[in-house]
């Protein structure tokens, strides 16, 4: 145990450090904290609401609240696996205090469990700061009183801990069995592991089937089929039954699901370090292999070249760098089987909604699910900018110092990492809006707007990623994955949650009045251009400023660190 802690304490004391003597100001570090209270709060309160909104509906409010539980805890766990296969792969075998830690007298057990500690807490940590709201919205609306706050406390650390055991076991096991020199292949494989497993995790939950009760013999099974959870073999459903004992006070068997999940968190890690006593120092010895060269691609730098063309040349060079870097750099572009497996998900959810059984116009109830959209992609746009657009800066490492020696301005460096990751951002942005509403079939002046207003809330979503990123920069990191999960990517999510809110509270009300309009046949062709324009000039008003102020300070930041 004190050889863990000894391993450890590097870790503790630099994240101390950061805190107590780091270059913020004092002032700085209470605004920001005052900034993740209040998105707490907000979290708390908006889940609050929809929960209370739940209880209205007769006999229904706790099987809804309950399979949104299921929902969540399925998201988390997915999240959580993925992030831990990627995070361990650097933590494990890609850092660079491994020369030096490895050279020491220290035992395998304990450099095993202190990388899966520290792996735990950097793959969770965010989970956690999303979640622990979420929670207490729980609590607070159905009673669980001291009870479920005990159970919260005790099931978490178990619930984090299998995703991390189980991400650091297939880990270990592909690079042993792998070759050095297919490190590439390997990574190709954890994406797609990843794009499968996020498939299938997703589409157990089968939320279409709770608005279909003509699928199930009688009411009764339909009643059965809500308070039950889809897989019984995931943890995530073992948590949520030991929550809804305490919350709808639901006659299950809290103990046996307690220790169900404490047996898989304690024998998983186990196994694991068994596993990894036998192959680690191979797979290790592996790693540090170099991988023999290939034949130049001059038909991808030419298309580089060509995509590249519209920029000046000094940001064009610079996104070329970043482009090349990225494209060697395994452990970021694996994670895009990530991003496809979402892509997936996302739009066969909007195939399978039976809006035609809602007692709404059915013309009503798209344009309703079209603009609830914007949010949601907007959402999923932030998630990836975090991912991407916020280690940007922070990905030049020592070469920043190279970089501010050439003759290139810093405005122009930041404003070409900027375009680089705005329009992937852009593309995505727009396929998931464009194909959700062709599947939606939504008129033609509301595929317009969508499309619109997702372009606007790229820009903003794009500088808010590059200009916190280069306000909160971390040139010394171990390993990427650490970036997207230290201090400045949740305050990067926080902003762009932000803005992609004020957004959509600016379209609220034009799009209220044009829903209310489709109530009546026939009198909505095309909404009135007094309507729709005002609100349109507030969010390019918005977007400016999102645009400006994170640039602007993240640049301001940098000159800063240059002096």
């Amino acid at each position: 145990m004190n050889s863990v802690l000894l391993l450890l304490s590097p870790t503790w004391r630099s994240w101390k450090n950061d805190f107590l003597r780091g270059e913020q100001s004092w002032g700085r570090r209470l605004t920001l904290i005052a900034l993740g209270i209040g998105f707490w709060l907000s979290t708390y309160l908006i889940v609050r609401l929809v929960l209370r909104y739940f209880e209205t509906v007769y006999d229904f409010g706790p099987s809804l609240a309950y399979q949104l539980l299921l929902i969540i805890l399925l998201t988390f766990l997915s999240m959580l696996l993925f992030s831990n296969v990627i995070a361990s792969l650097s933590t494990y075998f890609l850092a660079r205090d491994l020369d030096l830690v490895l050279s020491t007298p220290t035992r395998l057990d304990a450099f095993f469990f202190a990388r899966l500690i520290a792996t735990t807490v950097n793959s969770s940590w965010m989970v956690l700061f999303f979640g622990l709201p979420i929670l207490a919205a729980y609590g607070a609306v159905f009673g669980g009183g001291l009870t479920f706050y005990l159970w919260v406390l005790l099931i978490l650390p178990l619930f984090l801990i299998i995703p991390a055991a189980f991400g650091v076991l297939i880990t270990h096991l592909l690079v042993y069995w792998l070759p050095a020199r297919r490190i590439r292949d390997m990574l190709f494989f954890i994406g797609l592991f990843a794009f499968l497993a996020l498939f299938l995790v997703f589409r157990f939950s089968q939320p279409e089937r709770l608005v279909q009760p003509e699928s199930f013999g009688h009411f009764m099974q339909y009643l059965s089929a809500m308070e039950t959870p889809s897989s019984t073999l995931l943890p995530s459903s073992w948590s949520a039954e030991i929550l809804a004992g305490s919350l709808f006070k639901r006659q299950t068997d809290q103990g046996f699901f307690f220790a169900l999940l404490a047996s898989y968190a304690l024998f998983l890690p186990l196994v694991t370090s068994w596993v990894s006593g036998a192959v680690y120092l191979t797979g290790w010895s592996k790693a540090q292999e170099s991988r023999q060269g290939r034949r130049r691609w001059d038909r991808l730098d030419r298309t580089l070249e060509w995509i590249t063309r519209p920029f000046p040349e000094i940001p064009r060079a610079i996104m070329l760098k970043d482009i090349k870097t990225f494209m060697r750099d395994t452990t970021q572009w694996s994670q895009l089987f990530l991003l496809a497996a979402l892509i997936v998900v996302y739009l066969f959810n909007f195939k399978v909604l039976p809006l035609e059984r809602s007692p709404m116009p059915v013309g009503a109830i798209r344009m309703i699910v079209s603009f609830a959209n914007l949010a949601l992609a907007g959402f999923v746009l932030s998630a990836v900018a975090v991912r991407f657009a916020f280690p940007a800066v922070s990905l030049e490492g020592k070469a920043f110092w190279i970089l501010q020696t050439a003759p290139i301005s810093l405005r122009a460096s930041l404003w070409s990492k900027f375009w680089l990751n705005f329009v992937p951002l852009f593309v995505l942005g727009e396929l998931l809006v464009f194909a959700s509403n062709l599947m939606l079939r939504v008129p033609p002046w509301m595929m317009l707007l969508s499309l619109a207003t997702i372009f606007l809330m790229t820009f903003g979503i794009s500088a808010i990623g590059v200009g916190v990123g280069a306000l909160y920069p971390k040139f010394n990191y171990d390993n990427a994955a650490e970036i997207p999960t230290s201090f400045g990517g949740a305050v990067c999510m926080i902003f762009s949650i932000a803005f992609i809110g004020a957004a959509v509270m600016i379209e609220a009300w034009p799009i209220y009045l044009l829903a209310m309009e489709s109530f009546r046949p026939g009198r909505l062709q095309v909404p009135p251009f007094w309507v729709i324009a005002p609100s349109l000039a507030a969010l390019c008003a918005v977007t400016i400023a999102a645009v400006i102020v994170p640039l602007r300070l993240g640049l301001k930041h940098l000159e800063e660190l240059k002096d």
